[in-house]
């Protein structure tokens, strides 16, 4: 019985946790795409291209998954250096390269 109630509700708990992340996750991305059209940030795209001509991470692969902190706008960008990934922190607002890890 334990057994049953255990993995009946313990979906049901992780499915329900998850709801309010995902749709916070949309509201950051609409309110970024708005500030985008509005100029007030410059577009992921144009951010990679930006980052990938200067040395040295014009030689390196940009992984994809970009991850965005609404809070401090600023976006990890994640790129393959030989076999080390390299987090490169960027400024949305102005593009600077604010971090690097490692």
């Amino acid at each position: 019985m334990f057994r049953i109630l255990t993995t009946m509700l313990v979906p049901a708990l992780l499915l329900a946790s998850g709801v309010p992340a995902i749709a916070r996750g949309d509201r950051d991305q609409d309110s970024l795409r708005d500030a985008a059209a509005q100029g007030q940030v410059i577009p992921l795209n144009r951010l990679i291209a930006e980052v990938r001509s200067r040395p040295p991470y014009s030689g390196m692969s940009y992984l994809g998954g970009p991850q965005f902190d609404p809070d401090r706008m600023i976006y990890a960008l994640k790129f393959m250096d030989g076999a080390q990934v390299v987090i490169v922190y960027v400024d949305a607002r102005t593009g600077r390269i604010v971090g690097r890890k490692p």
